[in-house]
Formats: C-alpha cells, sequence, structure tokens
C-alpha cells in the first residue's frame, strides 16, 4: 500500500467515527483531513481553571504593548 492510499484510508476512517454519512464525492487524503480539522475549532482549554495549580504555575503571555 503507497503513502497516498495509506492516508486516505485512514482519512475516510476517521470521517465515518467522526461524522454520519459519507465523505463528499471527489474528495481524498489530505482533502478530507483538511475539512474535518478545519471544522473542528480548537478544544476548550481549562488548565488555567484547574483546582490542582497554584499561581506560581501559571504562565501568561507577556502583556503588548
Amino acid at each position: 500500500m503507497s503513502r497516498d492510499e495509506q492516508i486516505d484510508r485512514e482519512a475516510l476512517g476517521l470521517w465515518r467515527a467522526l461524522r454520519d454519512g459519507p465523505p463528499p464525492l471527489g474528495v481524498h487524503g489530505g482533502e478530507l483531513l483538511s475539512m474535518l480539522i478545519g471544522q473542528s475549532g480548537a478544544p476548550p482549554y481549562e488548565r488555567l481553571h484547574s483546582p490542582h495549580l497554584r499561581d506560581s504555575q501559571i504562565t501568561r503571555p507577556p502583556p503588548r504593548s
């Protein structure tokens, strides 16, 4: 199995796991992965709200000037 065939196979498996119904016609491999990743959005980041962290363990980006 070639690299492209493996990517197509894994992308299709991921599509079936995350979506109902078949993928759009003519979309394969990297394009299909881009569609799945682009539509998922970023997961919520809850680390700053953890009761197990002290303020000294949390780093924040420097303020913009």
